[in-house]
Order: C-alpha cells, then sequence, then structure tokens
C-alpha cells in the first residue's frame, strides 16, 4: 500500500500477506490491483509444478538479496535442510552459479535422495572434520533450526553470509562468539516481492530444466469443487512429509 525508495515492500510494516495475516484465496471474492498479477510465458504447460511459484519466489529473493550483501567469494555452497525449501534454494543455486560446489545437509535419506544434482549430501550427524564453504543458507526452521545454525557457524568460512529462511517461532541461541571471530554476516529474509515473481517468471523461460526439477515436488493434486474437496486435501497435506499438495479449482 506505500513505496519506499530503500526498504523493499515485503519488509514494510504496512504490506499485507495473503494469507499469513491478511483473507488469502479461501474469500468468496479475491480483490486485487492489476500489478500484483504476473504473466507466465505460453511455453510453460506445467500449471501444476507452477502453482508452488510464491516458495520459488522466496528463494529467488533470498539469493538475490545475498548476491549485493556478501563477498565476491562463492565456489562453494552448503544448504540446511532437505525438505521443498532446501531442495528449491539448491536447484537455484546450482544454476546461478554453476562453477560453485553446493553441498546439502540433512536427516531424512529419502528426501536426500532428491537431491542429486548437487556435488555432495550429508548427513548432519555424519559430517567429516575437514568440511568447509564459502556460504550458507539454512532452511531448517522450527526447534532444529538452532542446530543448523550453530553447525554453519562451525563450518563456514570467514567472513560468509549465513542466509537465515526457515522460521522459527522460538528465539534460539546461537554461537555469537565464533560469528565475532569469524567476521560472519548474518542474512535475513522473509517473504518476497512483486519483481521476484517476475523474475522468477522469466527464470522459468529460459530454464525449462528447472521447471523439470520443481516438478519433482509434486505431490497430491486435487480438483476441488466442495468445501469438503477442500478440507480433504488439507488434511491429506497435513500428512505428506515430502513436496507439495497442489489444488486445482475447478468450481
Amino acid at each position: 500500500v506505500e513505496k519506499d525508495d530503500v526498504i523493499a515492500e515485503n519488509y514494510l510494516p504496512s504490506s499485507k500477506f495473503r494469507s499469513s495475516g491478511f483473507d488469502g484465496f479461501m474469500q468468496d471474492y479475491v480483490f486485487m490491483d492489476h500489478d500484483r498479477v504476473v504473466e507466465i510465458d505460453d511455453s510453460i504447460e506445467d500449471l501444476s509444478t507452477i502453482a508452488y511459484s510464491e516458495l520459488v519466489s522466496v528463494s529467488w529473493h533470498a539469493l538475490q538479496r545475498f548476491e549485493r550483501k556478501s563477498i565476491s567469494n562463492k565456489n562453494s555452497f552448503g544448504v540446511w535442510g532437505d525438505g521443498n525449501l532446501g531442495y528449491i534454494t539448491a536447484i537455484l543455486l546450482s544454476k546461478l552459479y554453476p562453477q560453485a560446489k553446493i553441498y546439502v545437509f540433512g536427516k531424512t535419506d529419502y528426501k536426500l535422495s532428491h537431491f542429486s544434482f548437487v556435488e555432495h549430501i550429508y548427513h548432519i550427524d555424519e559430517v567429516p572434520a575437514n568440511v568447509t564453504f564459502d556460504h550458507a543458507f539454512e532452511c531448517v526452521g522450527g526447534k532444529g533450526s538452532q542446530s543448523a545454525v550453530n553447525q554453519i557457524i562451525d563450518l563456514v568460512s570467514p567472513e560468509g553470509t549465513v542466509c537465515l529462511l526457515g522460521v522459527s517461532e522460538y528465539p534460539i541461541e546461537m554461537n555469537t562468539r565464533e560469528v565475532l571471530e569469524k567476521g560472519i554476516t548474518i542474512l535475513g529474509s522473509s517473504r518476497s516481492g512483486v519483481q521476484d515473481f517476475r523474475e522468477v517468471a522469466e527464470f522459468y523461460k529460459n530454464n525449462s530444466d528447472v521447471v523439470e526439477k520443481l516438478a519433482l515436488l509434486k505431490g497430491n493434486e486435487f480438483d476441488v469443487k466442495t468445501i469438503n474437496d477442500a478440507v480433504n486435501a488439507f488434511e491429506t497435506d497435513l500428512a505428506t512429509s515430502w513436496g507439495k499438495t497442489v489444488i486445482k479449482w475447478t468450481m
């Protein structure tokens, strides 16, 4: 509802987000300004995969902030989290920094098996002592974010950037002594803005292989015609540990 020359729209306190703190798409009527709508190129036919572009735009937004605020060493990256956000972030890193080595750290083997395109996969309890990287992305969130952040701080190179994407409902303790000794930058990112959506749409257009990789996240897909259909979709999603549930509105 306002513009700022310095602060991005998704960090302005006046901004509203469907459906985090503002009514979402379950309303009878959804009113939206024209500049909130982003067109997808006709060449992209897999609309089910495109349906979770919002999460892709969140990762994209974090990467753009990282590029502007980090040091020039970008030869290796660590990604913590073997879920949806970690998978998306690893895909984008591999495309935006094709010469860099991507390391993924997680704890669930069947989830980690999806990351076949990265340099190496580590179980968080079995990381060799000599592992290090220039920068890291924390995509864990919740109660696991504390151990993830502190493991990152231990392993990241001096003056590296630690990008926080995972959301925790409670404060976490952080090894600030090591942050100071290494000169680490802690960079928080949240949500995304319309420009991020536009850039993701262009990215899809120019990188069809990315859309194919993202399709691995597609879980159950539901045709929703009634309220009960929607309830069933949401309840099924609660029991789904990998991937995104797609709702196709056919009302």
